[in-house]
């Protein structure tokens, strides 16, 4: 089968997909990523092992609006059974790829994340009609949980053939970590992502508030609710040891998993959220919001972790509290984290998935009405 991969960028979290994808013999596989660089990721470059080009697109406005005068071009010459569009519908390279695939008759499947629960409600009006005009036009559509489909269905009224494929990444450095010793005690709490808004970290600062066993916190990451948070942090947890480490490189994230015993991810909403996998992996229990995709799929609620509503502070506060109470539980839900990675998380399994979803769609061929963008 023959496969072209449009996505927006290098990315540990995907390459490890497109490398199971590129290592069966069935597949034909060739990337094109819209750009080489994400100027906000420090993650390297992650472009996999088989063929790929860059569009050197740029961004019009600096809000993803990508533009490449390369893509006809990339196009040029390739006939492939099916594209996968894991572009962003704000971007417009997408729109132009799927003209394209409409004249070739190409069929195409959509891989998107949840959008945004946090947009503005205008934002969610206008990006409307512009996602309903990619998904009526797709033969299929892949998203990266179960729940993230069951959210395109019901917001979007999309009825077509999809399924789910979770991201990979190789997670070898997590499942090497060892149990973490504290020598004073303390159970160790870690939480990793930009220090904004969006990622809820405010609520475990709150919640903290009102946990009365002492307790470490290491806060990874930087951004503009930084300082805030570090005020509130001084003068409202004064018996917790709560360290801002900053941003890290991405490949020092295993070293400060081995330190901690827990991972707090309070995200207020995350598409999928591959610090989950790498915490499960690390056999580290989990305590998230429900707002993070990842984790609704993967974390068992008293197995291998916990699921919390994102803007409650008193439900991150009697869940911390309790942790530290059985704290002799730990390993038991270690072993129950790193099992679910072992048996619920193959990216065999889910490429084998996504390929029997591609080869009924491609043997079908489908054509793809061309039309105006929703004006």
């Amino acid at each position: 089968m023959d496969i072209q991969f449009f996505t927006l960028a290098p990315s540990p979290h995907l390459v490890g997909v497109l490398d199971e994808l590129h290592r069966r013999p069935s597949v034909n596989l060739r990337v094109v990523y819209e750009r080489k660089w994400l100027d906000e990721r420090s993650w390297g470059l992650h472009s996999g092992e088989g063929p790929h080009v860059y569009l050197g697109s740029w961004d019009v406005t600096g809000y993803g609006q990508h533009v490449s005068l390369r893509l006809r071009s990339a196009m040029q010459g390739a006939a492939p059974d099916v594209a996968v569009v894991n572009t962003s519908y704000v971007s417009l390279n997408t729109y132009a790829l799927i003209c394209l695939l409409s004249r070739r008759d190409i069929p195409f499947v959509f891989w998107a994340e949840r959008v945004s629960r946090l947009s503005h409600p205008l934002v969610k009006w206008v990006r409307r009609p512009f996602l309903q005009w990619v998904l009526e036009r797709a033969a299929g559509f892949v998203g990266s949980t179960e729940a993230t489909v069951q959210f395109y269905r019901s917001s979007f009224s999309y009825e077509g053939p999809a399924t789910w494929v979770p991201y990979h990444r190789d997670l070898t450095p997590f499942l090497d970590l060892t149990s973490a010793t504290n020598p004073d005690g303390r159970v160790c709490f870690l939480v990793l992502g930009s220090l904004t808004r969006g990622k809820g970290i405010d609520t475990v600062v709150r919640a903290l508030s009102n946990v009365e066993r002492p307790s470490e916190v290491l806060i990874v990451g930087d951004g503009p609710k930084r300082e805030a948070l570090e005020r509130m942090a001084e003068a409202q947890c004064t018996h917790h040891r709560i360290r801002f480490l900053g941003r890290v490189s991405y490949d020092r994230v295993p070293a400060l998993m081995q330190e901690a015993e827990v991972l707090l991810f309070p995200s207020r909403h995350d598409g999928f959220g591959m610090v989950t996998m790498e915490a499960l992996a690390a056999g580290r229990p989990v305590v998230a919001s429900r707002a993070v995709m990842s984790a609704r799929q993967y974390v068992r609620p008293g197995a291998n972790g916990w699921l919390l509503p994102a803007e409650d502070a008193s439900a991150w506060s009697e869940q911390m509290e309790a942790i530290l109470d059985a704290r002799d539980q730990l390993p038991r839900w270690g072993q129950a984290a790193r099992d679910t990675i072992r048996s619920r998380y193959c990216v065999k399994e889910d490429v084998s998935r996504l390929l029997r979803f591609l080869d009924n769609l491609s043997s079908v061929q489908m054509s793809v009405p061309a039309a105006d963008l929703p004006g």
